[in-house]
């Protein structure tokens, strides 16, 4: 059997690296619970791209599934997203099957993953900041990756992952800075976009195309295995900057919004993924600085700039609503 790349999680993370991979001329089996095929996102892929491209329903909590759908892999990637509230009830299981079935068919493995783990309150977030997390989730990331490292060592497994700033980008809905429940709906349809958090705080965000591409490209190289690697980002900006360049890719302007803590703690006693977004608010609210050189200088890795970053979300948003299908799968 011809090797294969195995994505598990077809959100927009998976889906960039897919995409990457399909065009690199690599074969790819995406998996998911559901088996959908992205919608949008994959359009533009020539058709040669497309032959090479497999979709495979499976669930990675179950142990047999995920080694069934991992054979024949020659490299497999965990980008499955997660539900706060879900977090510490499967985030150590939905690991180890993925590490389990990487270690049998002695693929590499590729980790996305987020900077969570980082200290708090550090004028910039690099490759040499102390994981010192501050948050009962940055503990739990952190715990995961101490995990891989020690199940990698054990059982000689190749592995490497990067971690990426919060990321938009195409496919990027309700969790995305510039996504659409909160930012791209009210902006088409007339209302207030709405951000969390500080509008004028420095603050780096990760296209999601470049998230993707750097884990391909951290797994096809082996001079990036056995560490992890921040993905590089365009120049730090406020929010409100940002949103600036947003309204200018999109031809309109409304007036920006906050949404406030207050008011997501006091929902959050009714919405459990509020309730667990409330302690990752300092991440919004603080500067949030981050620099991914080191990858990007080994790599020759140039991230997408702003400006086209937010050209292609409002492109793809746009191809959505006139397909009638949903921003995302």
């Amino acid at each position: 059997m011809a090797s294969v790349h195995v994505i598990f999680g077809n959100g927009p993370v998976g889906s960039s690296a897919a995409r990457y991979l399909l065009q690199k001329g690599h074969s790819v089996r995406m998996v998911s619970r559901t088996g959908s095929r992205p919608k949008i996102v994959f359009d533009d892929l020539s058709r040669a791209e497309q032959d090479r491209l497999e979709v495979r329903s499976a669930d990675a909590l179950n142990p047999q599934a995920a080694l069934a759908a991992s054979r024949g892999a020659s490299h497999i990637y965990h980008c499955v997203n997660v539900p706060y509230q879900d977090w510490f009830r499967v985030l150590h299981g939905l690991q180890a099957n993925i590490v389990a079935a990487s270690v049998r068919e002695k693929a590499v493995l590729g980790v996305a993953e987020n900077l969570y783990m980082y200290s708090r309150g550090v004028p910039v977030i690099n490759d040499d900041t102390a994981q010192e997390p501050p948050t009962r989730k940055g503990l739990l990331r952190r715990q995961l990756h101490e995990k891989l490292v020690e199940t990698a060592k054990a059982e000689g497994l190749a592995w490497t992952s990067v971690r990426a700033s919060d990321y938009y980008g195409p496919g990027a809905t309700f969790q995305s800075f510039f996504g659409t429940q909160f930012f791209l709906d009210p902006l088409f349809n007339g209302r207030r976009p709405r951000l969390v958090g500080s509008l004028d705080q420095p603050h780096t965000y990760t296209y999601v195309n470049d998230f993707g591409r750097a884990l391909a490209v951290a797994a096809l190289d082996p001079r990036a295995h056995g560490r992890s690697w921040i993905v590089p980002n365009d120049r730090t900006l406020t929010a409100r900057q940002a949103a600036e360049i947003f309204f200018a890719a999109a031809g309109k302007r409304q007036a920006l919004g906050t949404i406030p803590h207050a008011l997501i703690a006091g929902l959050g006693l009714f919405n459990p993924l509020l309730r667990e977004l409330v302690e990752m608010l300092y991440q919004k609210e603080e500067p949030y600085v981050v620099d991914g050189s080191q990858f990007a200088r080994l790599f020759s890795f140039t991230p997408t700039s702003l400006e086209e970053g937010a050209r292609r979300t409002i492109e793809w948003y746009r191809r959505a609503q006139a397909n009638g299908a949903p921003a995302a799968a």
